[in-house]
């Protein structure tokens, strides 16, 4: 037989669900509608409960605090930082506070009405109908107050709206337009005393800053009087459009001043080093300086007229000539007077570099002297400031008191002070009640009631499911292994023999001991003397563990082998096996009627998923074992049969029963066989008498026309007719010594 894997039981209850679900319906529903029903008729008598809701936004007060300064940024973003959590939280807590739920209850005289006082009767049928069973009604010893304290509360929600500074207030009550009353008031009543607490939370502020002022004015003075004190004594007196100290002020200018004498001096002793250069190079009338003199540039020209006219005489008189010896003597002259002229401008140079370094020299030392100064003063000037710091913050701080003190003046004076709540919107009657919604709750417990309803149903078949398969485990583990040495009592069957017994000596192919430790493949077709050696035969091939399957059909369509099935099965139980029967007929031709089985239900209707185990399985009348009849016919037969679902079938069999054998016709079982693949351990043919060996027949190893490995194929022949009493004690005696050669004592 091929492997085959146990289905879980869970799966194979699935069909069995389904099953019991669908009949199940038929009073699922109905009940169903009926707790529905019921709960309409039950809200039917409860007043309707109306809902109304107010909102109210949470602002601060103020965007500065008491003593911030007033022109610091005061934007939405800081007044949205200061209301937090907390502070929302805060105030839906006091919108719930005892004295305002009191001040509305007597405004609106809440406990002249019974939906807040029960003492005054009931609110409606329902409550009425309570009362009667001594359910609700007023607690004893409960005051007027209490009562209607705790009815308010019930029908008031506040709550915060998340990430906003928003707050509702819903009120629930059977009448709407109280309900919008009571969120108004409660609203309304809010406000005002927020407001009202802020004017007085001005007042005590305005005491508290007018004695700061007072306090303030007389420290500021005294602080800027020491300013101007200590100042004069450490002539640290300031001046200018930047408001900075003498010192500052002169250290600046001779620091620009020394710049200039700096660059002034640089550029002396740079006109002066090129002068003496030039001199020494012969070129002294190209220095700038002596271009620029007047008289040095008349100088040059008169030497420049005197030497043309002496070129010009010279080609007319000698150099001995008077002439030319007094414009020789004019030219010598005026060169003379020329270089006196450029040394004087040099000498001018270098006194004028020396004037701009000593200037320099000068500038310098006083810069250092009142660097020395300041120095010196740093600690009194490091005094001042201190002293001028105190001073200003203090001017500073009566400053932004006077401007809060004069704010809240002008408040108090017209009553203008901002409160933390502003209302959004006030609640409005509502005509449609939020209580009860009737359609929808009925609907509601209609479906739920069928939700548990339908788990009911689930929960029973598969615990059921559960316990058919504990029950046949235990069983199995229950019972004792069959002794292969002693034959079990098997009941008289008059079976034909498969062949005429030659010799009495020859054991039946059964009768040779078998090991349970030999391969299970058969070389070659085995041959049944009798229905009690082939319930031996299966006993001594059934596994360890598990059921043993056993298809039984007829070598043809014209052989019926209900019959021998029916005999097997019986012979099985009755030697303490459990066994089942199950007729494979899809067709619905089964052996239901023959054998006094209900023919209504079986296999078929469990593949279709309409009955559960529990419902096809019925006793043999007679017999301790079980049966499944076909039951009702499958349509489109190869298209209704699932390998899978069959095969799950069978494993639930296996996990219930020892031995499972199917029956059918011979095409019915050959599709049966394709179908599940051969996952059987014994295949059994019945076939008619015979007088001479068949032309044609199955090799060994096939099955209805399948070769097949691991199969137990045993070929069951009958006999013409009924044996006489000579020949049925001959067969007797021939089984008992076959049973004695199978098992020596």
């Amino acid at each position: 037989m091929q492997s085959r894997g146990h289905a879980s039981p869970d799966d194979i209850d699935m069909a069995s669900v389904f099953g019991a679900l669908k009949r199940s319906a038929r009073w699922l529903i109905p009940l169903s509608l009926v707790f529905g029903g019921l709960t309409y008729a039950a809200l039917s008598l409860v007043a309707p409960r109306y809902q109304s809701e107010a909102e109210l936004a949470i602002v601060a007060k103020g965007a500065g605090g008491t003593f911030a300064d007033r022109n610091a940024a005061t934007g939405p973003d800081l007044i949205t930082t200061r209301m937090d959590k907390e502070a929302i939280n805060t105030h839906v807590r006091a919108m719930q506070s005892q004295e305002l739920l009191e001040k509305i209850a007597k405004d609106l005289k809440l406990a002249e009405r019974p939906e807040f006082n029960g003492a005054l009767g009931p609110v409606d049928k329902l409550d009425a109908a309570l009362r009667l069973v001594g359910i609700g009604g007023p607690r004893k010893g409960e005051t007027t107050r209490d009562r209607v304290l705790d009815a308010l509360r019930s029908r008031l929600e506040v709550y915060a709206a998340k990430e906003s500074r928003f707050i509702g207030v819903r009120v629930t009550s059977n009448d709407p337009e109280l309900a919008a009353k009571i969120a108004n008031a409660l609203a309304e009543n809010y406000r005002a005393s927020l407001a009202e607490q802020g004017v007085t939370e001005v007042d005590d502020l305005q005491a508290v800053l007018q004695a700061k002022v007072q306090k303030l004015t007389t420290e500021v003075a005294a602080a800027e009087t020491e300013v101007d004190r200590y100042r004069g004594k450490i002539d640290g007196f300031r001046g200018g459009a930047q408001n900075t100290g003498l010192n500052e002020q002169q250290m600046s200018e001779l620091t620009a001043e020394l710049t200039k004498a700096k660059a002034a001096r640089g550029e002396a002793e740079v006109r002066a080093k090129s002068a003496r250069e030039m001199i020494a190079l012969g070129s002294a009338d190209q220095l700038a300086d002596v271009q620029k003199s007047p008289l040095i540039q008349n100088l040059v020209q008169q030497r420049v007229r005197i030497e043309r006219q002496i070129s010009e005489l010279s080609a007319t008189l000698l150099p001995g000539h008077p002439r030319m010896r007094q414009l020789n003597a004019d030219l010598a002259g005026l060169k003379v007077q020329i270089d006196k002229e450029i040394s004087k401008i040099v000498d001018s140079l270098e006194k004028e570099a020396a004037v701009a370094k000593g200037r320099e020299d000068s500038i310098a030392q006083s810069l250092a002297d009142i660097k020395a100064r300041v120095v010196t003063n740093a600690p009194e000037e490091a005094q001042l400031r201190q002293l001028e710091a105190t001073a200003k913050a203090k001017r500073t701080e009566l400053d932004n008191i006077q401007a809060q003190l004069e704010s809240n003046r002008k408040k108090l004076d017209a009553r203008a002070q901002p409160v933390a709540a502003q209302i959004i919107s006030n609640a409005q009657p509502e005509s449609v009640p939020v209580f009860p919604r009737k359609g929808a709750l009925s609907a509601l417990i209609a479906i739920a009631s069928l939700m548990f309803g339908t788990a009911w149903v689930v929960t029973k078949a598969l615990f059921q499911g559960a316990r058919r398969g504990s029950q046949g485990t235990m069983s199995r583990q229950k019972t004792k292994p069959v002794s292969l040495r002693q034959k079990p009592a098997f009941p008289h069957y008059p079976e034909p023999l498969l062949r005429e017994i030659i010799d009495d000596e020859t054991p039946s192919p059964l009768s040779s001991p078998v090991s349970l430790h030999e391969p299970q493949r058969q070389t070659a077709a085995a041959s049944a003397a009798d229905i009690g050696a082939l319930v031996l035969r299966l006993m001594q091939r059934r596994p360890q563990s598990g059921g043993h399957r056993t298809i039984l059909t007829g070598e043809n369509e014209n052989v019926d082998a209900s019959k021998e099935a029916l005999d097997l099965v019986k012979a099985l139980a009755q030697s303490g096996e459990q066994v089942i029967l199950v007729d494979w007929n899809p067709d619905g031709q089964d052996l239901a009627s023959s054998i006094g089985l209900n023919p209504s239900a079986g296999l078929n209707d469990l593949l279709r998923g309409n009955v559960n185990f529990g419902e096809i399985i019925q006793r043999i009348p007679g017999s301790d074992a079980h049966a499944i009849a076909s039951g009702n016919p499958l349509e489109h037969v190869p298209e209704c049969i699932d390998p899978d679902q069959l095969n799950l079938v069978l494993d639930a069999l296996d996990e219930a029963y020892e031995y499972i054998v199917v029956t059918g016709r011979h095409d019915a079982a050959r599709q049966l066989f394709e179908t599940i693949e051969g996952r059987f351990d014994t295949g059994i043919v019945v076939t008619e008498p015979r007088k001479q060996a068949p032309v044609i027949e199955d090799p060994v190893d096939t099955f209805l026309g399948f070769e097949v490995a691991d199969i137990d194929i045993v070929r069951f022949e009958r006999r013409v007719s009924e044996a006489s009493p000579v020949q049925q004690r001959i067969a007797r005696a021939t089984e008992r010594r076959s049973v004695e050669v199978a098992h020596p004592t």
